[in-house]
């Protein structure tokens, strides 16, 4: 059972850092369409920018919608302002009419159920002005909040042109420098090669070739025999022509060849002059 579990524990582990492994590398790959080229970059930038005027135009939207709920609660304030202020009027004059009515009688009575009615809404009306206040003030420091992020993105946005001509600017400076020490240092790809390269290349590849052909030469077998022949057929004709030579002197009564030889080249004691 625990063998089970360590190779099911395992597998899971393959499988999952294998998908990381898949997923860096399509990460890399991506980044690559992005760095490579001039191009590329400028195309990063406007997908970029792309991402960022959309964010900017929903973060509009949603100052805007803040900026509605703002205006309406200010216009609910209004209107508690209002209501406040003619509810005051009305208690008070429910308050003097209570005043010169007869305590206790039945028009007493009524103004004092009118002035307390005035009154408990008058109360209501303030605690729903100071919940609103309180509101509006939250969704102004919201609002600046806001507002400055949208600034900032704006002007994140406005500077993504010139930022992006001035990597581009960069990306290919930097690689004509590079291209530029590669040439000096003779680093070049076949594609980058002229043709006078080329054929300086095919030229030292055939003389290689002719150098390595005429070793082969002196290694052949049938070349070698063919000399030694050659060799074997001077040194016979010679012997027989040594040996012709030889007899006719015989014939002649003549000393043979070596001798005579070695008689010319060494005098006797008696030819030597004398010193």
């Amino acid at each position: 059972m625990p063998e089970q579990i360590g190779f099911w524990t395992g597998l899971k582990r393959f499988l999952t850092f294998y998908w990381l492994r898949k997923g860096l590398g399509l990460a890399r790959k991506a980044d690559e369409q992005f760095t490579s080229s001039a191009q590329g970059i400028s195309d990063a930038y406007d997908i970029q920018q792309d991402r960022m005027v959309a964010q900017y135009r929903e973060l509009r939207d949603a100052v805007a919608q803040v900026e509605m709920v703002i205006e309406q609660n200010r216009q609910t304030l209004e209107n508690l302002n209002s209501e406040q202020e003619e509810l005051i009027q009305k208690r008070d004059g429910a308050l003097t009419l209570a005043e010169q009515s007869e305590e206790g009688s039945e028009d007493y009575t009524r103004h004092a159920a009118a002035f307390e009615r005035f009154q408990n809404r008058i109360d209501e009306i303030e605690v729903q002005q100071e919940t609103t206040e309180t509101k509006i003030s939250e969704l102004e420091q919201s609002m600046k909040r806001h507002m400055q992020s949208l600034t900032d993105l704006q002007a994140e946005i406005e500077r993504l042109p010139t930022e992006k001509a001035e990597q581009i600017a960069e990306f290919i400076s930097n690689q004509k420098i590079i291209e530029l020490n590669e040439r000096l240092q003779g680093i070049q790809t076949s594609m980058d090669r002229g043709p006078l390269d080329a054929v300086r290349k095919a030229n030292r590849e055939l003389s290689a070739k002719a150098r390595i052909s005429e070793k082969l030469v002196g290694t052949d077998v049938r070349q070698q025999d063919a000399e030694y022949a050659k060799i074997g057929r001077g040194d016979t004709a010679k012997s027989k022509m040594e040996a012709m030579l030889a007899a006719r002197r015989a014939e002649r009564g003549e000393a043979p060849m070596e001798e005579t030889k070695e008689a010319t080249s060494e005098p006797s004691e008696d030819e030597r002059p004398e010193i």
